[in-house]
């Protein structure tokens, strides 16, 4: 169906239905393996503004794995973009983030593994080393420039793509093949138990708390526009979830 209005309108519209389209794809898959629970947040941490944009934010429970983030930017005039963001409480898998942004006719993904890992045994390095090697067969996008930041050194994959309007079925291909990955990586990992349960809480508590106490772009615009008390709640409850998941 045509669009009526302008070019720009015409690019906000086609890019909220790709952004919409990749977290649906995303949780089709992972419900083809896990049962999934939405969780109720409070409707200003759920639906902040920051920086003049609306974020809708939707959390949920992965079961035997941990805690979802799916997150939209679709109103903005620029830079709309989609969060996919899996923290594991349950698995010594790591941290799996992604996020696209579009911004009229340019667009780039960030995928991300974080290390935030109880141990490290050749099933983690495995996992790991294939989420690295995706990497291989995607050079037919451009690499995107990143800037280092201080949590380089817990991130040892960070694939980052710029790609054409003309690749946007490829680049939602490319989520659900690095999703794959972490499935099977997450498939091959034993539950966690006792304290390592605790170690692994721990670690990502103790990473969503320096991401708020380092600052940073994105942190600064949320404490300004929420405030510091529930710029904290925000990433306990929503972004990374350790409220949920506090093991005694």
């Amino acid at each position: 169906m045509a669009i009526d209005g302008t070019p720009q309108e015409h690019d906000r519209e086609r890019n909220a239905q790709l952004i919409h389209q990749r977290i649906s794809a995303g949780l089709d898959e992972l419900r083809k393996h896990y049962a999934i629970t939405e969780r109720t947040v409070d409707p200003l941490l759920a639906n902040p503004v920051i920086g003049g944009r609306p974020h809708h934010a939707r959390c949920f429970d992965i079961d035997g794995v941990g805690h979802l983030l799916a997150m939209t930017v679709t109103e903005a005039e620029n830079a709309q973009l989609s969060s996919f963001v899996i923290t594991p409480y349950k698995k010594n898998v790591p941290l799996f983030s992604t996020d696209y942004v579009y911004s009229g006719n340019q667009r780039f993904f960030l995928m991300e593994v974080y290390d935030l890992s109880v141990s490290s045994d050749e099933t983690y390095r495995d996992g790991i080393r294939a989420f690295a090697d995706l990497a291989q067969n995607w050079d037919d996008m451009a690499d995107f420039p990143t800037q280092p930041r201080w949590y380089d050194e817990l991130r040892p994959v960070c694939l980052a793509k710029a790609f054409s309007p003309a690749q946007d079925q490829l680049a939602i291909e490319r989520f659900l093949e690095a999703l794959q990955v972490f499935i099977e990586l997450e498939r091959a990992t034993p539950a966690l138990a006792g304290n390592d349960l605790r170690t692994k809480w721990q670690l990502n508590s103790d990473y969503a708390n320096r991401l708020i106490d380092e600052g940073g772009v994105s942190t600064d615009l949320f404490t300004q526009a929420i405030g510091p008390d529930n710029t904290r709640r925000f990433f306990h409850e929503v972004f990374f979830g350790p409220s949920w998941y506090r093991a005694e």
